[in-house]
């Protein structure tokens, strides 16, 4: 695992990206989890500067679900972070994002399948999480938890949003980018007729085939978090 203060940077800098992509704006928040230290470190809540957060700005939790730390804008939902965490020995990094795109799977009675070669990480589709109301307590945290099936990289959650995970925050980090990539890809293809979309077969032929590291979408990213100005993204941003 990376130091404290490496994991603190990484988790500040995946959140700024999620803010410069769109995909975090007055909600969502992200989280990492050193199973060394049994600490959770979550980034602020509703209200605060997703563009600009920085390491010192973090939560500090253990999986419990118990406040060891922090100051400022505690997120609502951080029963979503402690409990995936604590149930899922392979989520070591947790998003909660309320994008536009993979929202709608959210809403619409269409099951999510990926529809290009980077979505094949999601061969095992994602689990569903059928509860009206945001989760705040560790009873709904678990019962949301549950709902991230073996292999799964997410789950959807009713008329919400969605919970992404991965093994490092690069990793989740990458995720949260080609789901909401597939989701527009496939509310755009849907004007043109049937959607063909990849079986867990073809992914796992995809995937069979060599996985891409997540190093360079992270340098990438990385870079352009470097020059831009720390303004949130444009366009529309859901307020549920």
């Amino acid at each position: 695992m990376p130091s404290e203060d490496a994991l603190r940077e990484k988790l500040a800098t995946a959140s700024r990206i999620l803010a410069l992509k769109g995909l975090v704006g007055l909600y969502g928040h992200v989280s990492a989890y050193d199973p060394e230290t049994d600490r959770v470190y979550l980034t602020p809540g509703a209200g605060s500067d997703r563009a600009n957060v920085k390491p010192e700005d973090l939560w500090v939790f253990n999986s419990a679900g118990e406040k060891l730390s922090g100051e400022g804008r505690l997120a609502l939902e951080w029963p979503i972070h402690t409990c995936i965490h604590a149930a899922h020995k392979d989520a070591l990094a947790v998003a909660h994002l309320h994008a536009p795109f993979s929202t709608l799977f959210a809403i619409a009675e269409r099951e999510f399948r990926p529809v290009t070669i980077n979505g094949a990480m999601f061969a095992q589709g994602l689990g569903w999480y059928d509860y009206l109301g945001l989760v705040t307590t560790l009873e709904e945290g678990r019962r949301m938890a549950s709902a991230l099936g073996p292999g799964q990289r997410g789950v959807l959650m009713r008329g919400h949003g969605s919970a992404v995970v991965g093994r490092t925050v690069e990793e989740m980090l990458h995720a949260c980018l080609i789901l909401e990539d597939n989701a527009m890809k496939i509310w755009m293809a849907s004007s043109l007729g049937p959607i063909r979309s990849l079986s867990v077969e073809d992914c796992q032929t995809i995937i069979g085939r060599g996985v891409p590291s997540t190093d360079a979408p992270w340098m990438f990213l990385t870079r352009q978090d470097s020059v831009w100005d720390h303004q949130p993204a444009g366009g529309w941003h859901p307020l549920e």
